[in-house]
């Protein structure tokens, strides 16, 4: 892979998409819910949907934190909240590049 990536090379549908398992937990995971594979599919589909705008906006930056509203449980009490995420561009020898996506403030350390 060339050492500098075009913006072409960058893009969202173009790049493989990881989660670091608390990013994971907390944006897209449900703890209770009468059809959670309903809402879980809702849920990643506004954490993709972030992330493909996110990228859109700032398709230089090889990291950015980005706010979008996460979407609560039906069956749950709890408001619809604002979470912060992190996007970053994961590059390793050997591994395919990737966005990364980690809560924010976390700096994973991504092991394929």
């Amino acid at each position: 892979m060339p050492d500098a990536l075009t913006p072409q090379a960058l893009s969202p549908l173009e790049l493989p998409i990881v989660f670091t398992p608390g990013a994971w937990q907390r944006a897209v995971m449900l703890e209770h819910s009468d059809h959670p594979e309903n809402l879980l599919l809702d849920r990643l589909s506004n954490v993709l949907r972030a992330v493909f705008e996110t990228r859109q906006a700032y398709p230089h930056e090889s990291y950015v934190v980005f706010e979008f509203i996460q979407v609560a449980s039906a069956a749950g009490p709890q408001p619809d909240t604002l979470l912060q995420l992190s996007l970053s561009l994961f590059h390793e020898p050997d591994q395919p590049d990737a966005l990364l996506i980690a809560l924010a403030g976390d700096h994973p350390h991504y092991q394929a």
